[in-house]
């Protein structure tokens, strides 16, 4: 509870948030204000607020704790005023982040909103020492918060920091390529395809664009292309600051209570927007920053349903590595983006490890997804799943960079059999050992990151870091489990040059250089435990000049020197062990 005559300031970035935090405070009893444009300014009430104040919580923007365009706010006098500032019991700065991405400048740009960087002077030096001062955001890896502790100076040596992860398991990311630059409408035909399938519905969306004029474009375009039982009763919308807050304020319930379907929304929609069943994120074009594009995609599925965060990159972001080339001239809005955002809009990897990288999020939680984890981990990805509007223009070939090849992933057939040998091992080890049957199997390995180990081809696993690396664990698995994975699973590959030898048909012809192989690979071939270890010189042996070779099986891994629990091991693979030794001995 605050002391008697005690108040509380949070700084926060827009009126949309500000109103969420009187709507709230007010909930539990709190008494609040939102103090900007719309805040009487007669003389009677802001003598009441300085001598006897009725409100506890106090709402605020950075431009009213300080000068601001040619004239003192009142808030900041109010502030400003030592006998009040000690009725300061907290300061708060609620997305904290604008300190940093729309404080400073950014590249060749000036400052969008400098007082926030301003803060420290504005506010913080104006309190009392031990006024103690929180700050809040989603999107805070280490440079951001060296901004923000640094502006607010906030002592290093006296600031306890709460990190938490930020991944959402049921965001679903994905990116294409735009035809054309944002003027082309038609990037966005899948929102209200023509003819409109049976029993249709588009989603629930939010489309994020930069511009204001462009947003009023695509709310006409989109509609134009419903049928006029939809455009009329579950239309688009435009949604950005420009507007009255009148007419703020009724979009956002109609979009809440769904008789809207989509909002076609600038950055005020970012931060603080809570709706919870949003179903479609758009961006587009690259957005300025991972930041952005990270808050972006937070206002989608908000209830823990399936969400999919799409952006429409600008054919520039595919082009990027090529920058180095003398020919390649970036336009302004390329020169405006991040580095970061626009490697996450071109990326080959994992998006959502990406953001967990960018984020510095090392928490257990950073990579869980509920279902599909985004398009560059599944070759089955197909938009049309999610958005049966979606197809591919095909007379944007031309338009669009190349296409990047397929991966190629272990048999459909094959892959079954290879998660049951490693569920069996991770069953075992959990029964054999002490202590790890205290926990759920799933802190030895998920279900999950099996079906991911036996979806791999046998050529992505040469070294125990390798698994390591793979699934993102620590060094602390790595030593325990991660020898014992990868010789489960090039054992299990042994199978196919083992059947080959018995459909042979002139078994001389090919055993000899096969079993020069296993047997000169078996108990020599050795690998460090270190999660970045360096494999040994590789075994190599002549193979014969048959016109068919058998397929030579991978080295495997020995355990010499290394203590192994071997019940569990050998519960797993003693069948298949088995048989390479039998076969082994058939070729000799």
């Amino acid at each position: 509870m605050l002391p008697k005559d005690s108040v509380v300031i949070t700084v926060a970035p827009l009126r949309l948030i500000q109103d969420n935090h009187v709507s709230e405070f007010t909930k539990y009893g709190i008494t609040s204000i939102a103090i900007n444009s719309y805040t009487p300014t007669t003389p009677e009430f802001w003598q009441s607020i300085k001598k006897h104040s009725k409100y506890q919580h106090y709402t605020v923007s950075p431009e009213q704790c300080g000068p601001y365009k040619g004239h003192i706010p009142k808030f900041a006098t109010l502030v400003h005023d030592p006998a009040w500032a000690k009725k300061i019991h907290l300061l708060q700065i609620d997305e904290a982040h604008f300190i940093s991405s729309t404080g400073q400048g950014q590249g060749e740009e000036s400052a969008f909103r400098p007082a926030f960087s301003d803060l420290g002077e504005r506010l913080r030096v104006h309190l009392p020492s031990t006024t103690p001062c929180a700050a809040f955001s989603a999107t805070m890896p280490s440079k951001t918060m060296a901004v923000v502790m640094k502006t607010l100076r906030m002592d290093p040596e006296n600031t306890v920091k709460v990190l938490l992860s930020t991944n959402r398991p049921n965001l679903v990311y994905s990116t294409i390529c735009m035809n054309g630059t944002t003027k082309n409408l038609s990037n966005l035909d899948f929102l209200a395809p023509q003819p409109l399938p049976t029993d249709y519905l588009p989603p629930r969306c939010v489309v994020f664009i930069d511009d204001k004029k462009r947003a009023a474009e695509v709310e006409e375009y989109l509609n134009s292309r419903l049928p006029p039982h939809l455009a009329s009763k579950r239309p688009f919308r435009k949604y950005h600051s420009g507007m009255s807050k009148q007419y703020l304020e009724q979009i956002a319930a109609q979009f809440k209570s769904g008789d809207i379907i989509g909002l076609i929304a600038t950055e005020c929609v970012s931060n603080g927007f809570d709706v919870a069943d949003i179903r479609l994120i758009v961006l587009l074009g690259v957005a300025k920053s991972v930041d952005e594009s990270d808050q972006r995609g937070g206002r989608g599925g908000r209830d823990g349903l399936e969400c999919l965060v799409l952006t429409i990159a600008e054919r520039w972001a595919f082009e990027h590595l090529a920058a180095n080339n003398p020919d390649h001239k970036p336009g302004s809005k390329e020169e405006r983006t991040a580095e970061s955002s626009i490697e996450y809009a071109s990326t080959k990897l994992c998006k959502r490890k990406f953001l967990a990288d960018y984020n510095e999020d090392t928490t257990a939680e950073a990579l869980l997804c509920d279902g599909t984890c985004c398009d560059n981990d599944d070759p089955s990805f197909d938009l049309s799943d999610f958005l049966p509007g979606f197809c591919v223009d095909e007379d944007s070939d031309s338009d669009a960079p190349p296409k990047k090849p397929r991966r190629k992933y272990r048999p459909l057939v094959a892959r079954e059999p290879l998660d049951d040998v490693i569920r069996s091992w991770r069953d075992a080890t959990h029964v054999a050992d002490s202590v790890l049957k205290s926990y759920p199997k799933s802190y030895i390995v998920s279900d999950k990151s099996i079906g991911l180990l036996a979806r791999e081809r046998r050529q992505t696993f040469r070294i125990p870091g390798d698994i390591t690396t793979f699934l993102n664990e620590s060094s602390e698995w790595h030593s325990r489990h991660a020898l014992d994975i990868l010789t489960l699973i090039q054992t299990y590959d042994y199978k196919p040059a083992l059947d080959a030898l018995d459909s042979s048909d002139d078994p001389s012809s090919s055993s000899d250089s096969e079993t020069d192989s296993i047997s000169s690979q078996s108990g020599q071939h050795q690998l460090d435990s270190s999660p970045d270890c360096s494999p040994s010189p590789s075994v190599t042996s002549s193979r014969s000049n048959s016109p068919e070779p058998a397929p030579s099986p991978p080295p495997l891994v020995t355990t010499v020197g290394r203590p192994v629990r071997k019940a569990a091991r050998e519960h797993a693979i003693a069948g298949i062990a088995d048989q390479v030794s039998k076969r082994q001995r058939i070729a000799e």
